[in-house]
């Protein structure tokens, strides 16, 4: 579909679902806690509401600059032909060692260029790719990208998949400044090639010509260009005979399930598999209506993971095991006092949900047991000086302005590692990759999220949303393999709500069924070893089937 379902009205079947709680709170200024009952919970009811969170859930915090420290947007870059900017191709090889193997590689970090109808160049897609040597032509080819949007893949890149990873600590939290690179044991490569592309105004890839960056900035914009990148680049490397699969993270989730159906629509390539990694899959569940309970209940599980997580439950097996009772709870009789009323469904759940959550009894008793996020992340904690991560609830760390109602300052997670990931990524690029530029690298560009185009309107109520498109690309291919895997303390993208959406679906005769696998983490699960190694196990499973090979 061109035009995509977040075109849909509100009386349709997925408009109901629940407000999927995308985006971290940036903090700004709320009611003190001076006022009533009353007046919190309508201040702080909104889940995601405007002044707490910005528009896309890796861009939270940044204060990334645009393109090459001008604005795209304006009369100059408009009128002005840009010219190219980035080096040629460099091609450098390498050899991963990894299980006792070593696996000989070819690395390339270098750009494709969509163009015009004339041949111009519309824009310079910055990408680094990893095969195998030799060539295996029939090989798995996975095609990956991060959220925002606004995000450059270098999360996936040297956080998850790639030959190197950023070394972490046993919570999950950078070592560093500086960040310190180390072979992944985890690494994909051993059953897929990878490629890791960056959208235009990430990274160093950006817009050419007569475009803008805007022209590129939504969601079926967005999908237009990639899948452009996705054709050029099976054209000129010869791959069009590859198994292909798509891999992506939070609102990459999201891209990779409009870039699927893109793709079959086009007649390009039908991938092959998804991985969608603690993806934002319906934008209900962000923006939701105020009187709708659903959020408040899918988001419920995560809080008490966190709880867990602070007792000291923090395998992934046992967090699964003590989260049953809590998800069921939390879906019958909290959603049943929920739908009550504020006040009755308050009285019957307050004392329960304390009891989950940790959280002070009056507190929860405020909110009619109806807790926002921000003040989740903020009163968890506070008698020691902390304030969560919307990213990872099981990380805090010193809250700058302990005598604010909200949360203020940077993420403990996101903000504090931004320079890691970016200089991170232009060291290596250099040092191993050979691939040296004057351009600035940009890791999270904000302004995209700012102006993105979700394609709705006053006059198209609606939320964006890819549920319908992965049932559509099932539907033309039913041996698609999807893979959906969230992180049990990730506040940002609740790990509750896929399998909640994956069960409003209508069974697909003959389609493969849609794997939902949990982790230990948050919303970059795979900063901890064990669950990077987890992920990359349930992937390699899921790629053979996909193929029709034995074994995982």
């Amino acid at each position: 579909m061109i035009l995509f379902r977040q075109r849909r009205t509100a009386n349709t079947v997925l408009s109901l679902l629940a407000a999927l709680m995308i985006l971290a709170a940036t903090g700004a200024a709320h009611a003190g806690e001076t006022h009533g009952a009353e007046k919190a919970f309508s201040d702080g009811i909104k889940l995601a509401s405007t002044d707490q969170t910005t528009e896309a859930s890796e861009s939270t915090g940044s204060d990334s600059s645009s393109q090459n420290g001008t604005d795209e947007d304006s009369d100059e870059s408009k009128s002005a032909e840009k010219p190219l900017r980035l080096p040629a191709d460099v091609t450098t090889q390498h050899v991963l060692k990894q299980n006792g193997k070593d696996i000989p590689y070819t690395a390339i970090a270098g750009t494709i260029k969509p163009h015009d109808g004339s041949g111009k160049p519309e824009a310079e897609i910055f990408y680094t790719s990893y095969t195998t040597h030799p060539l295996d032509a029939d090989r798995p080819i996975t095609f990956v990208f991060n959220g925002g949007p606004g995000a450059a893949s270098t999360y996936l890149h040297l956080g998850a998949m790639g030959p190197k990873v950023v070394a972490t600590t046993e919570d999950g939290a950078l070592i560093g400044p500086p960040a310190q690179l180390i072979a992944n044991e985890a690494s994909w490569l051993d059953f897929t090639d990878l490629v890791f592309v960056d959208p235009v105004g990430t990274g160093y890839s950006g817009a050419a010509g007569s475009k803008s960056g805007k022209d590129f900035w939504g969601v079926d914009q967005d999908a237009e260009s990639l899948a452009d990148f996705i054709r050029l680049y099976l054209t000129e490397t010869g791959r069009m005979g590859s198994p292909v699969f798509l891999a992506g993270e939070s609102y990459g989730g999201f891209r990779v399930a409009v870039l699927a159906r893109k793709l079959q629509e086009k007649g390009s390539v039908s991938p092959s598999g998804l991985v969608l990694i603690s993806p934002a899959l319906e934008f209900a569940m962000l923006r939701g209506e105020d009187f709708d309970p659903l959020p408040w209940a899918l988001q419920l599980p995560s809080y008490a993971a966190v709880k867990l997580e602070s007792e000291g439950t923090t395998s992934r097996e046992g967090l699964a095991a003590a989260l049953e009772d809590v998800e069921h709870y939390a879906m019958t009789d909290y959603l049943v006092a929920l739908a009550s009323g504020v006040q009755p469904g308050g009285e019957t759940a307050s004392e329960k949900v304390a009891e989950l959550t940790g959280l002070p009894l009056q507190k929860v008793e405020r909110y009619f047991a109806r807790v926002p996020q921000s003040v989740f992340v903020k009163e968890f904690d506070r008698d020691d000086g902390q304030v969560l991560s919307m990213y990872d609830g099981s990380v805090g760390g010193p809250d700058p302005n302990p005598s604010s109602a909200w949360p203020r300052g940077p993420d403990p997670v996101l903000d504090a590692t931004v320079p890691l990931w970016s200089t991170a990524f232009v060291r290596y690029a250099a040092e191993d990759l050979g691939y040296k530029t004057d351009e600035e690298f940009t890791l999270l560009n904000r302004k995209i999220s700012s102006r993105w185009d979700y394609g709705t309107s006053p006059t198209k109520q609606g939320y964006a949303g890819v549920m319908d498109d992965i049932q559509d690309a099932r539907a033309a291919n039913p041996n698609l393999e999807v893979l959906i895997a969230s992180g049990y303390t990730d506040l940002i993208t609740p790990y509750s709500v896929p399998a909640y959406l994956v069960g409003q679906l209508p069974p697909l005769k003959g389609a493969k069924p849609i794997e939902i696998k949990n982790y230990a983490g948050g919303h970059m699960l795979y900063l901890r070893a064990p669950s990077r190694l987890h992920l990359k196990q349930d992937a390699q499973a899921m790629y053979a089937r996909a193929t029709g090979e034995k074994g995982s």
